[in-house]
């Protein structure tokens, strides 16, 4: 199994690259509603800007849940994404995810 920090980089290139395919296998179930929903908000605000870089901040467990900060940088700032990633039959896997205030 790929370590947690590869599994987050990973997940934050492909959302750099806007690569749903990859997206699509890192979620859960519970997860892929989360991202749907985080979506359509991020859509109904007015969209974002492209992405130019990001940081991954490895924040504990809590329970079964490791928790993940992904900071996507662009040129006005950074926007943080927290997200939970559950160890699923050896696969890293996002389970929950929302944008940190």
């Amino acid at each position: 199994m790929a370590e947690l920090k590869d599994a987050a980089e990973q997940f934050a290139k492909d959302l750099m690259n806007q690569n749903i395919s990859g997206l699509m296998m890192v979620f859960t179930p519970n997860g892929m509603s989360k991202a749907m929903a985080m979506q359509a908000q991020v859509a109904a605000s007015g969209g974002q800007q492209p992405s130019t870089g990001f940081e991954i901040r490895l924040n504990g467990q809590q329970g079964d849940d490791h928790l993940v900060d992904i900071v996507m940088k662009n040129a006005t700032g950074e926007g943080i994404i927290e997200t939970k990633w559950k160890d699923v039959a050896g696969a890293w896997k996002v389970d929950d995810m929302g944008i940190k205030a």
